[in-house]
């Protein structure tokens, strides 16, 4: 089987393992006592089965990736353009730096143009939150690294060249964010074992208007062929990984101190939109304005970093 069939395999069993899995974990949650873990037990119990489905199969995704490898005879990460980091901590803060420089320049934009107001409750929320959101942040960031400029990117580097593998890996990036599973409301139904698979059915039914989604994608792009160049430019992850957490812990903080008020939504278009993806898209002209500044500023502080090998390592 050729490298590009097994990969859809992989693919096609994170969807049946992570499906199959998710009404299993959701039963085995409701068992628990609420209070277990002062109190964590009882939030996940409240959570929504939409959020057992994607958890489920980000689980499935990184126990499957072994096998996937071991299949494709990928003997070591250097044959993905992945080569051993020397200054992980540098590269690191650089990415970090980055990120905290974009998100202080678009949430500042973000509530003094109007487009969104701050909760009366913000503080309270954040600091309830924060360290649920940096988990979540971390685990994200380092999944999606792994998979879209790790696994993803390093395959295209073989076939193509780096400049075509970062454009087409951010362009597929970009897409699947828009397959989001659709919203249930937490306690309606309990789920059956096929409820996962049903629904998976319904992904993307729900694609927001044209020029929001024109936005939304074209800023998820922005933000795809930055970290594609950060992970080319390093030959490491850690500077992608960096610089997405902090903008996905920037964005989710964001989320729970201000909304978007405007209306109708398009209103402000092209500077401001309505956020997509659960919230964690910033749309319009000014998000996108801000992530290729903090594209620019990475590449300032990366200058002087000594340049790995090009090329992966191809196989014999």
């Amino acid at each position: 089987m050729r490298s590009l069939g097994k990969i859809f395999l992989y693919l096609l069993l994170v969807l049946i393992v992570g499906s199959l899995a998710a009404p299993i974990a959701w039963h085995l949650i409701q068992m628990l006592p609420p209070d277990l873990l002062r109190g964590l037990i009882g939030t996940l119990q409240g959570m929504p089965f939409h959020r057992y489905l994607s958890r489920s199969l980000q689980v499935a995704a990184i126990m499957l990736l072994w096998p996937l490898l071991r299949s494709l005879r990928v003997r070591s990460l250097g044959e993905l353009g992945l080569f051993g980091n020397t200054r992980p901590i540098r590269d690191l803060g650089i990415g970090i730096f980055a990120g905290l420089f974009c998100i202080i320049l678009l949430d500042t934009a973000s509530l003094y143009s109007g487009a969104f107001t701050p909760f009366p409750w913000w503080r309270l929320a954040l600091f309830g939150s924060f360290f649920r959101l940096l988990l979540t942040a971390v685990m994200v960031a380092i999944l999606e690294e792994f998979l879209f400029r790790g696994i993803l990117l390093g395959f295209l580097r073989q076939v193509t060249t780096p400049t075509l593998a970062i454009i087409f890996s951010a362009i597929f990036f970009s897409g699947v964010h828009f397959l989001n599973l659709p919203a249930v409301a937490a306690g309606d139904t309990s789920p059956l074992w096929y409820s996962g698979i049903s629904l998976l059915g319904s992904v993307g039914s729900s694609f927001p208007p044209w020029p929001v989604f024109a936005w939304a994608f074209a800023t998820l792009l922005a933000a795809g062929i930055i970290l594609g160049w950060m992970t080319v430019r390093t030959g490491s992850l850690v500077a992608a990984i960096g610089l997405h957490g902090s903008w996905i812990l920037g964005q989710q903080a964001f989320n729970l101190s201000a909304y978007f008020q405007v209306k109708p939504p398009e209103t402000l278009l092209p500077f401001f939109g309505p956020p997509q993806c659960h919230g964690m898209v910033p749309v319009g002209l000014i998000p996108m304005g801000a992530l290729i500044l903090a594209g620019i500023l990475a590449g300032i502080l990366l200058r002087e970093r000594p340049r790995p090998v090009l090329y992966p390592q191809r196989r014999d």
